[in-house]
This record gives structure tokens, sequence and C-alpha cells, in this order.
């Protein structure tokens, strides 16, 4: 009697290759979800910029979102041979997270309000991952079709919810840089978390008649109690001013007398020398101040360094003298070519 034919009696064969699944590939989604906690948790370490100040705020969010990831895959790998369902893992991985987050909130003491949120938002990292998870759909086949763009859709909003802030300040600087080349526009909303206001006031106004560049149309208004070193510091205004040769602004003042004003730029956050930064003297007169600057100039510190004009990270605007207080209105301060 012949013996049938077996599979290693088919000539020229070739294994057809096809996905790998199982815990290989879980390893892999646990490798990638441990690099991003990692980034996370120590990415920032002294932030300095407003986007950083706000991730920085909403670390634990994101330390709980891919740590409910990590929890996930860490149950796949080692309980699957107690836990058979995958839906378990879901409940796991929640549960532990969630724990876990409510007690570094109480040891920080910084409220339950914050661990609320922080759930919330990792159970949209949850969500997301149920709804893109094939072997759980095999599993609960309810989970398909219009439940399983439910399921996303959940898990989109929590997440987009609880980072709520970081779209905010994305559109902040979104506004900056459709506003380019203005570098510097008071009067607009997406400036006003890059300000800081010293001995001064700011406000919105309409620009005076006698004032042919903004005769009653919106400007900022720069009110001055009249203390040397009061003014406006403009932080992150937009920080590419290579290839330009000129700054202009324009200001229209109601002082009496001719006022020293000093124009300050940095290419660095933290707090400079004044021989590593510019304080470029200005003399404003009263009504109509036209200034264009050359960059080139103002790039030159007084200790020889020229400042990288690719990464500009501060403009101020200051009084170099005691003076009676004054409004003085400002338009647009912008860089172009000659």
């Amino acid at each position: 009697m012949a013996e049938p034919e077996t599979i290693t009696g088919i000539p020229d064969r070739q294994p057809v290759p096809g996905v790998r699944r199982g815990p290989g590939a879980r390893r892999v989604v646990l490798y990638a979800a441990t690099l991003l906690f990692v980034g996370a948790l120590l990415g920032i370490e002294s932030p300095d910029r407003l986007f950083e100040e706000v991730l920085w705020a909403h670390r634990h969010l994101l330390v709980a979102g891919f740590g409910a990831l990590i929890v996930l895959e860490l149950t796949a790998l080692v309980g699957r041979r107690w836990i058979r369902k995958r839906s378990l893992y879901y409940v796991v991985a929640l549960v532990v997270t969630s724990a876990i987050v409510v007690l570094v909130r109480l040891f920080e003491g910084s409220g339950m309000d914050l661990a609320v949120r922080d759930i919330i938002g990792l159970t949209g990292f949850l969500l997301l991952s149920a709804s893109l998870d094939k072997p759980l759909r095999r599993e609960h086949h309810w989970l398909r079709g219009w439940p399983r763009r439910v399921t996303e859709v959940l898990g989109l909003l929590a997440i987009l919810g609880t980072l709520y802030p970081m779209l905010v300040v994305g559109t902040y600087y979104a506004g900056r840089a459709g506003a380019f080349p203005i570098v510097v526009d008071l009067a607009s909303d997406w400036q006003e978390p890059f300000l800081e206001i010293e001995h001064a006031e700011l406000f919105r106004g309409k620009g005076p008649d006698v004032w042919p560049r903004r005769a009653g149309r919106t400007v900022a208004v720069l009110f001055f109690d009249g203390t040397p070193g009061g003014g406006v510091t403009v932080w992150e205004p937009y920080k590419d001013w290579r290839d330009f040769d000129e700054l202009s602004m324009h200001f229209y003042s109601k002082a009496e007398r001719p006022v020293e004003m000093a124009l300050l730029l940095s290419d660095r956050s933290s707090v400079q020398p004044l021989e590593e930064r510019t304080d470029w003297p200005l003399t404003v007169m009263p009504g109509a101040n036209d200034f264009r600057l050359d960059i080139q100039s103002l790039a030159q510190t007084p200790s020889g360094r020229e400042m990288k004009l690719s990464t500009m990270r501060k403009f101020g605007l200051y009084l170099a003298e005691p003076t009676e207080p004054f409004l003085l209105y400002l338009h647009h301060v912008r860089i172009s070519e000659k």
C-alpha cells in the first residue's frame, strides 16, 4: 500500500509569508509604548517655553496613558496562561493604572480632580487601542461596525478633551506662524500668552486721528507709569529671522517730550547679562515714530558675540529713563528684506 505523499514531497515548495501574530507582535507594541512612556516621563526637565510648560503640566496624563498601554501588553504577555479573555486584559490595565494614578496624586497632594482627569485620559488611550484591536473584535463579534467606530470616537474625545489646553496652545503657535513676517503683534489674541508686562498696562484701542498709518483702527496701547525698566516683554516671537534685513516698528507717542527707550533682543530664554544681549537705544519723539533697524547690526552684542538669528527668543520694549506717565500706541513689528 502506497504511503500518502507528505508536504515534504512537494517539489520546489516555498512558504507563503504571513503576518506575525501572538506574543512576538505584542512585544513590538510593548517596546514602542515603553519608549513613549520614558520619553513622556523624562523628555522635559526644565521647561522654558509655553508649549513645554503645558506639556509638563500634563505629564502625568501622558504617563498614565502610555502606562496603561504597557500594563495592557504586559498582561497579554505574562498573564495569557491564566487570563483567557483578551477583554479582561483591558480591565486589568484600567484598574491597575487607575489605582497607581490615585496613589501618586494622593502622595503628591495634588487633588483628586487631577486624578479623575488622568483616569479619563488613560481610559481614552485604552478605548482607542480597543477600537484597533483585531483579536478583541474576533473575541467579541459585536465590537464591529458602528460599535467599533463609537469606541474609537469615545477614545479620541477622551484624549482630546483631557489634552485640550495643549490644543489651545497649538492655536497660539499657529497664529504666530500665520502672522509672519509680523513677529510681534501686541493687539492679537495669539500674542497674549507670550506677554509679560511690568510697570505698564497693555490694552487695545483706536489709533489717534492724527496718526495716518492707523487712524481709527485697532492697535495696541501701552500705558507706562514712568518707572525706568517698565515695559513689555514678548517671549517666543517668531524665531527665524535669517534671510531678512530690516526690523520695522511704528509708534505714536502721547508723551509731551522725547522719551529714551530700549529695544531688547535675545536668542536665549534664560536671563542674559547685558553684554550678551541687545539693548538698542530708541528715542521716541512725541507723535508718530517709524523705526527701520538693520537686523545684522541688532544681532551684534556688546561682547562681540553674534546672536543666532535662527533662534530668537525674546523681544522687549522698555523705558530707559524715568518719565511722566504716558501712552504709546504700537503697530505691528515686522521683519522684511530691503
